[in-house]
């Protein structure tokens, strides 16, 4: 809105004369009525009415255009929440022909009211465009009420005439444009009350819409709960074969795992038989050296049980030992020994025959890295092929 306020300097002539042709006084001067003269301060009062009213004219334009563009706006916001919490719940139902069919016809009917909408929008851009122009206008009104101060002391009455006609020119261009203006309303009007037929048949027919489908929506939630509870029955079933599946799976893994361990100790078989090679002549503390290996099962350190005597058990288990040492003429004496310790002995004396010999059979409970070994007790000349050792795991 423009507002204008005029600061009036009156010289000592503030009027027009408008009728040039005056009769002359006695003294030679003209004669003038008090009639024939426009003051300044009537005109600028009729142009600040003028541009009053016109001000006014655009107030109530503006008011007018906002309070229809709120109203609209508000109705759109509405409708839009209502489609879309009707969208929202009738997704479940989507599957129903009926219902797309009449979703699609809504949103045909949406469409249609956004067109209108549109249409209004761009009578409302027309009516802005217009006011725009009125405003200019109306600020080149004020511009040329300007000129007409700066005219107010020329006393030429041609120029005051061609100021009054461009002052009725405007008053007629205000006219003319007020009269659009009020047909302009008219138009917003109709249409604003078809559009507000339009929502009403809308909303009717969401409702209509919504009704049924909530309908719809009640008897496809038995079916789904009929469902749940079927699936819920059926995973109860299925969770009670799993768990019966999975005891028996543990027995059978259990059973799996004890075949399989007997199976691997079957297949684990330790059995040595070795002899001394050649015969020699010891003293008492000599570890037998069976260097001459005629059997070897299970075992995979055999030159460490060659150079050294030494057994080494590399498989848990019970394992016969026997050994049978034949001297020639002394004593047989040796003792097994278990880890450092003591465990078995033989002691012959001399029969007075060259050759005889000493036997002995244990039975032993070996882990592994348990070391087992033969060491001689006193004087012996051990004759090699008529002596051996032999050690077996028998379970």
């Amino acid at each position: 809105m423009y507002r204008s306020v005029y600061l009036l300097l009156l010289p000592s002539l503030c009027a027009f004369l408008l009728e040039p042709n005056n009769q002359h006084n006695s003294s030679g001067g003209q004669l003038v009525s008090g009639n024939h003269y426009l003051t300044i301060s009537r005109f600028l009062e009729a142009q600040q009415k003028q541009h009053r009213d016109t001000e006014e004219l655009h107030k109530t334009m503006d008011d007018t255009i906002s309070v229809l563009a709120s109203q609209l706006q508000k109705k759109f916001a509405d409708l839009e929440k209502k489609l879309i919490n009707d969208v929202k719940k009738n997704e479940t139902c989507r599957a129903d022909d009926g219902l797309e069919k009449k979703i699609v016809e809504l949103e045909k009917n949406y469409t249609t009211l956004l067109y209108e909408l549109n249409i209004a929008k761009d009578a409302n851009a027309k009516m802005k465009n217009q006011l725009s122009v009125l405003r200019n206008e109306t600020s080149s009104i004020d511009d040329r009420v300007k000129s007409v101060e700066q005219l107010r002391n020329i006393q030429s009455l041609q120029d005051l005439q061609t100021v009054k006609q461009q002052i009725q020119s405007l008053n007629a261009q205000t006219k003319s444009l007020s009269q659009n203006q009020f047909a302009r309303n008219q138009d917003f009007l109709a249409l604003y009350n078809q559009t507000s037929y339009g929502f009403v048949e809308a909303e009717n027919r969401l409702q209509n819409f919504k009704n049924m489908s909530l309908t719809n929506v009640n008897i496809t939630q038995k079916h789904v709960t009929n469902r749940f509870v079927a699936v819920e029955d059926r995973l109860a079933q299925m969770e009670a074969f799993k768990n019966m599946s999975l005891m028996n799976t543990t027995r059978l893994d259990m059973k799996t795992e004890s075949l399989q361990t007997q199976i691997t100790d079957n297949g684990r078989k330790v059995a040595i038989m070795a002899k001394p090679s050649g015969n020699w002549d010891e003293q008492s503390g000599y570890i037998v050296k069976f260097n001459s290996v005629k059997t070897s099962i299970g075992l995979s350190d055999m030159s460490s049980f060659k150079s050294s005597g030494k057994f080494k058990c590399e498989i848990e288990g019970l394992y016969s030992v026997s050994v049978l040492l034949n001297a020639y003429n002394t004593d047989v004496s040796y003792k097994i020994y278990l880890n450092g310790n003591e465990y078995s002995s033989v002691y012959e004396f001399v029969n007075k025959v060259f050759y005889q010999g000493g036997a002995i059979t244990v039975i032993l409970n070996l882990h592994q890295t348990d070391i087992l070994w033969v060491q001689l007790s006193g004087h012996m000349y051990v004759i090699g092929v008529y002596s051996y050792i032999t050690i077996v795991m028998i379970k």
